[in-house]
């Protein structure tokens, strides 16, 4: 299970345990409010801290207690004031709800357990809102980026988060649920005549869970058949997309023009957009957006990110610089060290390439491992440092 599908996973636990509903932007703005000071600085630090030890400790109960149910579904449900909370389906709604979302820091964990990271960036003080947001990075080398920027709600000084922003989908998650929400659950029950729901909603869930059962393409036709106001919503869009990367390319890069062609200014699908630019090999336009979503989260682990778009455009130079500032900050990220290497190698420096190979097992690398990484092939049965093999200087290191 891929990064950018975790949210999308959730949804479908979500239907697992009942139908799963949906909502907008959120009002609730100072609910929960802190102010900024010192003190609660600390105590949001302190709390990030906790989120990240939970997930590296496979502690999903210790990630939950964190979470302040009543208030998340409060979000939830805040687009409908005329909602009946006591009614059948949403009684069922929130139960089902409750039990699922007990299944998503376990995703995260299963997600950690297999070579990705998820950690506590930074904070910030968001005037409108009233409150603090923490943000969290979640990296893997297979599946790519995400953030999660975490909405800090105040209970009786117990400081806590109530909801999570997420960058891949651009929106807040409470948001997301909401619109699932609205899409399926009884006209009557919502309590308002102004509902985005259609008969295409149907289709909405017929593709979610042909997706969760595997059947992909028969998920991207009933989505990509969608003609009503639907199947231009932001969120929908972004689903069609994480569908169709379990496809092919072709369906991927179409699906990607649909949303930036859609959402041309929105700032908020920058991890979509730098994935379109790279399929396209737009690697300057790649490099831009990276800059502002780094000035947005002061992330200086972009610059990783960064290096890799510049290996991909053979700009060598900025490439190595780049790798060189991430082994240099982050010393026990091997992509990192492994992507320094492949610009040696990229370059022709065969003899520092080999220096360095003895600098990484002055760190303590395995010599057999190094050897493993450097002879193994792709999936495609390929190997971009097969010259380098053929080296003297490799073979001399090798034996030696």
């Amino acid at each position: 299970m891929g990064l950018k599908s975790l949210l999308f996973l959730f949804l479908m636990l979500c239907m697992g345990h009942l139908c799963i509903y949906a909502q907008d932007d959120v009002e609730d703005r100072h609910i929960g409010a802190l102010i900024y000071s010192e003190k609660n600085t600390q105590k949001v630090i302190e709390l990030g801290q906790q989120i990240e030890a939970s997930i590296h400790d496979s502690d999903s109960e210790a990630y939950i207690s964190k979470l302040n149910k009543d208030q998340f579904f409060n979000r939830l449900l805040s687009n409908y004031p005329a909602i009946d909370r006591e009614d059948s389906f949403i009684k069922g709604f929130l139960i089902g709800m409750r039990l699922a979302l007990k299944s998503f820091p376990d995703e995260i964990i299963t997600e950690v357990e297999n070579g990705a990271y998820y950690d506590f960036i930074n904070y910030r003080y968001d005037t409108e809102a009233q409150t603090y947001y923490i943000l969290f990075r979640l990296y893997s080398s297979e599946t790519g980026m995400n953030y999660h920027d975490y909405r800090i709600h105040n209970a009786n000084d117990e400081i806590q988060f109530s909801d999570m922003y997420v960058y891949l989908s651009g929106e807040h998650f409470a948001s997301s649920l909401g619109r699932m929400m609205s899409y399926t659950i009884p006209e009557k029950t919502l309590g308002t005549s102004k509902i985005e729901s259609n008969n295409e909603s149907k289709d909405l869930f017929k593709a979610i869970m042909y997706n969760k059962n595997g059947d992909y393409e028969k998920a991207y036709g009933l989505i990509d058949g969608l003609k009503s106001e639907l199947s231009k919503e932001k969120f929908l869009l972004i689903i069609k997309a994480l569908i169709a990367s379990q496809i092919d390319e072709t369906k991927y890069l179409k699906s990607l023009e649909d949303l930036i062609t859609t959402f041309p200014d929105d700032q908020t699908i920058a991890l979509n957009k730098i994935d379109y630019h790279l399929y396209k090999e737009e690697y300057f336009e790649a490099i831009q957006v990276i800059n502002q979503l780094q000035n947005e989260t002061e992330d200086d682990f972009l610059n990783f990110m960064k290096a890799a778009v510049a290996f991909e455009d053979a700009n060598y130079d900025l490439a190595l610089n780049l790798y060189g500032y991430t082994i240099e900050n982050y010393p026990d990220f091997f992509e990192g060290q492994a992507g320094y290497l492949n610009t040696l190698v990229m370059m022709k420096n065969y003899t520092n390439a080999t220096k360095y190979l003895d600098t990484l097992l002055a760190e303590g690398y395995d010599k057999q491992s190094l050897i493993d990484y450097i002879e193994e092939e792709d999936d495609y049965g390929e190997n971009i440092l097969d010259q380098f093999i053929l080296t003297e200087n490799y073979k001399t290191w090798k034996t030696k």
